[in-house]
């Protein structure tokens, strides 16, 4: 019998939290913050205090992935917790802003890196279809499209 099961490896998993955290997270969040707070201590106090809220929330999930032994993740932990309709909200949620919004946040951040005016929106939606198009067929293709791209972005930052 064939293992159709497919998995991400650490590669790949690595550089989607690079991208994320760096390309998103630091390149494109940085320039707003630096234009409304002047002050480089005020930066590095919030950064500071967003790494321990993130610590946090990291160890209680994992304290809570270590309690409830079945997948789902907020899912499973709201409905269990508190009640099967705040998972069920939480689910929601999460589907039509938690996800979407860090796809568009990225597209818009690269049509402004790209300095596209006009056709740069195209672009982007373009951009978001082709690769949810690939994903949705092959999880290995898409894995090597982001285990090439991390490569080239995590090498051309550290020159």
């Amino acid at each position: 019998m064939k293992n159709t099961q497919q998995k991400i490896g650490w590669k790949t998993a690595f550089a989607i939290v690079i991208a994320n955290m760096i390309g998103t997270g630091v390149f494109t969040s940085l320039g707003y913050q630096l234009a409304a707070v002047e002050n480089t201590w005020s930066i590095i106090l919030l950064w500071l205090i967003g790494g321990a809220l993130a610590l946090i929330g990291a160890l209680t999930f994992a304290e809570l992935g270590t309690h409830f032994k079945e997948s789902g993740g907020d899912y499973i932990y709201l409905s269990r917790i508190f009640h099967p309709f705040v998972g069920y909200l939480y689910a929601w949620i999460s589907l039509v802003v938690g996800f979407t919004a860090p796809v568009a946040i990225a597209a818009m951040a690269m049509t402004q890196y790209l300095g596209l005016s006009g056709v740069g929106e195209w672009l982007s939606i373009g951009v978001i279809l082709v690769l949810a198009l690939v994903h949705s067929f092959s999880v290995n293709c898409i894995c090597n499209c982001i285990d090439y791209l991390g490569f080239v972005v995590f090498s051309a930052g550290t020159r």
